[in-house]
């Protein structure tokens, strides 16, 4: 087989989720608040290569256009973290922006299912906050699962 593939997927619950001892994941979503440390976690990600999300988004009773928000950050040395860049361009001049991943839940009281990769090999831990914007009187919640991919 020519190309690049990764033969190690190791399946990690990160936040709102547990794996029993016959690896059967449960999902238990969190509480979301609109402070980002109140769901923050990290894992040792050292030797991986890419870090595939699995989110699941549950939006509050009687709460439409909702704001899950995600903040990304690496650590290199398992000490210090710095936070996911995203840039703008112009003809001479690339600016760099702290980001905050942002998802719109739409509807109330409605489950949101999505992916998202994280590239790592140069990093040994990676650590995922999550909080929730827009939101009048019901938080919704949250459950994540992480595959770590490497060779």
């Amino acid at each position: 087989m020519s190309g690049s593939y990764y033969s190690v997927q190791n399946l990690f619950p990160f936040i709102g989720s547990s794996k029993n001892t016959n690896g059967v994941i449960t999902l238990s979503p969190v509480t979301l608040t609109a402070t980002a440390s109140d769901n923050r976690t990290q894992i040792d990600v050292d030797g991986g290569q890419q870090v595939m999300l699995y989110i699941r988004y549950i939006t509050g009773a009687a709460e439409t256009n909702n704001i899950l928000q995600m903040t990304v950050d690496y650590s290199p040395d398992s000490t210090n973290f710095y936070q996911e860049v995203t840039e703008e361009s112009s003809t001479t001049l690339i600016t760099e922006y702290q980001a905050t991943r942002q998802f719109t839940g739409a509807a109330a009281a409605t489950t949101y299912s999505f992916r998202v990769p994280l590239p790592i090999a140069d990093i040994r831990k990676l650590r995922i906050a999550f909080a929730e914007s827009g939101v009048v009187t019901n938080f919704g919640s949250v459950s994540v699962l992480a595959v770590v991919s490497g060779q």
